[in-house]
């Protein structure tokens, strides 16, 4: 196989690329999606090889895109279980309290919560995830505790206050 004469040329000289975004600086690498010649400063490391920025972008995944709507539906749910989790913590305490007398009943009621309320807020907003939803978990089992304390007030150790820990890592969990 020959070379014609310009490809000889091209060869003895070197094409010299540039980078588009600095065309100062030479380079010998380029975008393996567009072409356009990049330089160090400039490309980015992809799992398919080099890019610019342009084609580099990452892409939010759809698990943690959340829109407004989501928080929406979010608050609306976790002010719901607040109310309602709180009703029944209450009603447990005061059952527990005048018949039972079982020691931390009530407080591990609070791990219950804080999984339904990780489980409802996840379901309400299509299994998405963040730290924003992660917060409206934890504020809903805070203030379903809140709610059962004002309506039936009890007296909680330590480890009744380790219990509500644990349903606010049980809802943060599921969301996060």
């Amino acid at each position: 196989m020959t070379m014609n004469q310009s490809q000889q040329e091209e060869l003895s000289q070197g094409s010299v690329n540039y980078c588009y975004r600095h065309p100062d600086v030479e380079t010998g690498l380029s975008c393996s999606q567009c072409a356009k010649s990049v330089c160090i400063d400039c490309m980015v490391q992809a799992p398919v090889g080099i890019r610019c920025r342009d084609c580099g972008k990452a892409v939010k995944m759809p698990t943690y895109d959340i829109q407004r709507g989501h928080y929406a539906r979010a608050v609306g749910v976790g002010a719901g279980v607040a109310i309602g989790g709180g009703l029944m913590w209450a009603l447990v305490n005061f059952v527990n309290f005048n018949f039972f007398g079982l020691p931390y009943l009530a407080s591990l009621i609070g791990v219950a919560i804080g999984y339904g309320a990780g489980e409802l807020i996840s379901r309400s907003v299509n299994g998405k995830r963040g730290s924003g939803l992660a917060w409206i978990a934890a504020c809903s089992v805070i203030g379903a505790f809140l709610v059962s304390w004002q309506t039936v007030p009890f007296t909680i150790g330590i480890f009744g206050l380790l219990f509500i820990g644990w349903g606010v890592y049980s809802a943060v969990h599921r969301v996060r």
